[in-house]
């Protein structure tokens, strides 16, 4: 969404990662079920770096605060 602020989406081809948690996420008639994984930053994900102390103000989309809230950064 424009202006609004998202974690990066990466794609799991090993499958070896474990997830830290599930989210079931809608928006409108469409049902996601994501997996939540900590991992080491890849070169070819490409974004912006910020303060844990500026999440909670941030333009965050619902899933991206959901996930926050869950894993206790904000």
């Amino acid at each position: 969404m424009f202006g609004m602020w998202e974690l990066p989406e990466i794609k799991m081809l090993k499958g070896d990662e474990t997830p830290v948690l599930w989210v079931c996420h809608s928006i409108t008639v469409t049902d996601y079920e994501v997996r939540v994984v900590e991992t080491m930053p890849s070169p070819e994900v490409n974004g912006i770096w910020v303060s844990q102390r500026r999440l909670p103000s941030m333009a965050l989309t619902g899933l991206a605060r959901k996930i926050l809230r869950r894993t206790g950064l904000i």
